[in-house]
């Protein structure tokens, strides 16, 4: 295939294409917020023209006659809302060089129930209604006055209509304009349940009859019908195929994670997929079958954009790739008749400024654009639907107190470090983008939040091993609120919360301090917790007095010993640590990432490995002192402080300020060397504290 820049001056392949089936394409965007058009101009030169709404997702291309005229919509569903996009432009009618104008026309709030796909179906009287995918609620939803949805219809395995997307539906496809197929990826009944199995948990889903229609799928999306076929995307694969007798049938491997699907042609100029494509950067998608493909393939992490699909055979005709800020798509349709399709946005002065009356090809212009800035006198309004910088929670006014039987308690599902990332100032310690606590997350994140006069006062997150076990990583009260048991009370319903889920015993590590003694532990005691023990002594000091230690001269390592940086450990060395006798929380880590080279060591005796210095760096002017071990047999001459000092003076000499270690209690001869002869140069000493609860068997 021919590479050709987007914004190139030569006819793109791709756009040659669109003009060849007389089409042009639409697709969404919801992590970067925009709805995206793809079409060409005269000169068959690519032209994307994109709008800035919240958190666009499905999307579906719809017309109906009214008073004798033929109107084009565009719905799509968005964070909160359902929108209605209609054409203003009259067939031959241009506008800013587009010959299709869609503009934002009617808003439907439903809140934030994750709506995904969206579809139009007639009612009871033949006109037709949005019906869409309310993934939250894990049903299909319409819409009905004086309520935000109107469920339809939930899969058979579904018992309750509650917000904690339990099957994490996501596609519906009509056969003959009636909805009859839905894709889910898994059929567990339990919060989130779908997450549990994600290789082979999804399904397809036959509305008709109530039943499942197809098992062992891998995340699946966007059923469409088409050809006489039901197809769909198997996204934990990275495949485009077909149902055919309950069975996936593979048609060819596309490199990223798959959701959208669009069909063009059919004639004698073939018949082809165009299928969405998403880097792998959410961590739900990830750990799937596909990692492995794209790692065969040379592609890790995947691709953002679309591809074109010669369904004769299997063969991608056009690429387009996307540039950052976009890394994912979520739907694609097709726009038949259409050359370049434009939309107003929320922003500019065009949705003020033009009017289309009844029975008139031509747009009114009611004012004229303003030359500059902001016409009105006072700040412009903050705009329903469009995304909004997260405020700095630390410049929002303290909330005042509220009544303890104010508060009410929700659990929250579904969250990342890309969804945390707006209440990072609700958690302490930070779960901030980029923090040490959040890096080192593996499991899945669960809280419970307070919420006061629609306002979140308090939050605690816990996050839930794959062993059935959970640690506390999380627990804020704004000041205005503490010491009024609304702490107590979120950890009380954060302890049910996970014994629902299955979670069997939760645990906490935390500081000891004056603060965590008079707050947390009183807390813990009050919900029957184990009483606190000390796990490790901290310590902490600069490098500049740490290296003034005198164990150079006092231990001198005899000539048979020698010292070399850690990364240049042979295969034989990291075997050979295995068999020294080391604790596994001692032994040197698999993997190299995040080790200090300046600072990490090794100890050999006659060539053979008999000790080690492991350092981590924290951050730009702290290491952590991670593991010391010296083998039995040598530590006779003081083998383990040479290392020490050794480490702490290369630490200066790289220029790297801080430095910290954790000293196991468990290690009673160790903690009385520090303190005996490392006291004098440490600038602070605190304790790593743990308790722990055990969880009653609990079902939802």
């Amino acid at each position: 295939m021919q590479q050709v820049p987007v914004n190139s001056n030569k006819a793109h392949p791709l756009a040659l294409w669109l003009r060849q089936h007389d089409v042009s394409l639409a697709f969404s965007t919801y992590r970067a917020n925009r709805l995206i058009f793809v079409g060409r101009d005269d000169a068959d030169r690519l032209k994307l023209h994109e709008r800035l709404f919240d958190r666009p997702m499905g999307l579906y291309v719809h017309q109906q006659v009214h008073n004798g005229a033929t109107v084009h919509s565009l719905w799509m569903a968005g964070r909160s809302q359902v929108w209605r996009f209609d054409n203003l432009l009259s067939p031959g009618q241009r506008h800013e060089g587009g010959d299709r104008l869609y503009v934002p026309a009617a808003c439907f709030t439903t809140g934030e129930v994750n709506a995904h796909e969206i579809v139009m179906t007639p009612d009871a009287h033949g006109v037709d209604q949005p019906l869409f995918v309310n993934t939250a609620f894990s049903c299909l939803a319409g819409l009905q006055p004086g309520a935000s949805f109107a469920p339809t219809w939930q899969p058979p395995f579904i018992t309750k209509l509650t917000p904690d997307d339990r099957c994490h539906m996501n596609g519906l496809a009509l056969l003959d304009g009636v909805p009859t197929w839905a894709t889910a990826c898994g059929t567990r009944d339990t919060p989130a349940g779908w997450r549990e199995h994600r290789e082979g948990g999804g399904v397809l889903l036959h509305l008709p009859t109530n039943s499942i229609a197809a098992t062992g799928l891998s995340m699946p999306h966007s059923p469409r019908w088409h050809a006489g076929k039901l197809w769909l995307l198997n996204s934990g694969t990275g495949q485009l195929g077909w149902i055919d007798n309950g069975r996936f049938e593979p048609l060819c491997f596309l490199p990223g994670f798959a959701r959208g699907l669009a069909f063009v042609g059919g004639g004698a100029a073939g018949s082809f997929a165009v299928v969405g494509l998403s880097k792998l950067r959410s961590s739900h998608l990830s750990g799937l079958p596909l990692d492995q493909e794209l790692l065969a393939a040379g592609l890790p992490g995947g691709c953002c954009g679309l591809r074109v699909i010669d369904l004769a055979t299997g063969v991608v005709v056009h690429s387009l790739d996307l540039p950052e800020p976009i890394d994912e798509l979520f739907d694609v349709v097709t726009l038949p008749g259409v050359q370049q399709p434009r939309a107003l946005g929320l922003q500019g002065e065009d949705i003020h400024c033009l009017v289309k009356l009844p029975g008139q090809s031509q747009l009114t212009t009611v004012r004229p654009k303003a030359p500059s800035g902001n016409p009105h006198q006072a700040a412009a309004p903050l705009l329903f639907g469009l995304p909004t910088a997260q405020q700095d929670q630390a410049d929002s006014p303290a909330p005042a107190p509220v009544s303890p039987t104010a508060v009410r308690y929700q659990q929250v599902f579904q969250l990342t470090p890309q969804t945390l990332a707006p209440y990072a100032g609700m958690t302490f310690p930070s779960l901030a983008p980029g923090s040490k606590r959040l890096t080192a997350i593996t499991g899945e994140l669960l809280a419970v939040s307070a919420m006061a006069s629609g306002t979140m006062v308090a939050m605690a997150v816990a996050e839930r091993h794959p062993d059935g076990s959970a640690s506390l990583c999380s627990l804020l009260v704004q000041a205005p609120l503490r010491r009024q048991g609304i702490g107590t009370r979120l950890v009380a319903h954060l302890q049910q919360f996970l014994a629902l889920e299955g979670a069997h015993r939760l645990s906490v590590r935390f500081t000891g301090n004056a603060v965590t003694s008079a707050s947390l532990e009183p807390l813990l005691a009050r919900l029957g917790w184990s009483a606190p023990v000390t796990n490790f002594v901290l310590l902490q000091g600069s490098a500049d007095k740490l290296a003034t230690v005198p164990w150079h001269q006092r231990f001198a390592l005899p000539a048979s010993y020698t010292l070399f940086a850690w990364p240049h450990a042979s295969a034989a060395d990291r075997a050979t640590a295995h068999t020294l006798g080391a604790a596994p929380e001692l032994l040197p880590p698999v993997s190299d990432a995040g080790i200090e080279p300046a600072v990490s060591l090794g100890l050999r005796h006659q060539g053979q490995l008999v000790g080690w210095l492991i350092a981590h760096r924290m951050d730009a002017t702290t290491v952590r002192y991670s593991s010391l071990y010296v083998a039995p047999g040598h530590r006779s001459r003081g083998q383990g402080p040479a290392l020490i000092a050794e480490g702490l003076q290369r630490q200066q000499r790289a220029g790297i300020a801080r430095a910290k270690t954790a000293v196991d209690v468990r290690n009673p001869s160790f903690l009385r060397f520090c303190q005996k002869h490392l006291h004098p140069y440490i600038d602070a000493v605190s304790t790593s504290r743990q308790a722990s609860v055990v969880l009653p068997t609990a079902t939802p």
